[in-house]
């Protein structure tokens, strides 16, 4: 299967696990939805739960990580 790069996570924002990755993929509205499959490092599959946009950062949060301790192995991954 071929996988296509989205971005990369480059920290977290706030206390409730949420996520800023820097992308430059022109089709966000696609692939940043509710329900979608990320893989994280072409191996972690993930499920993004909410999506928003701040600044230059895409904001996600993936299912089941609701504290920043949870989402920390993430950090400085790709996005697929």
């Amino acid at each position: 299967m071929e996988l296509i790069r989205i971005g990369k996570i480059v920290n977290t924002h706030g206390i409730k696990g949420e996520l800023r990755i820097l992308s430059k993929f022109p089709y966000k509205d696609k692939v940043f939805v509710k329900n979608m499959k990320v893989y994280i490092d072409k191996n972690n599959i993930e499920v993004i739960n909410t999506y928003r946009n701040h600044k230059n950062f895409d904001m996600v949060t993936f299912a089941g990580y609701n504290n920043i301790n949870d989402v920390l192995f993430l950090m400085k991954k790709k996005a697929y």
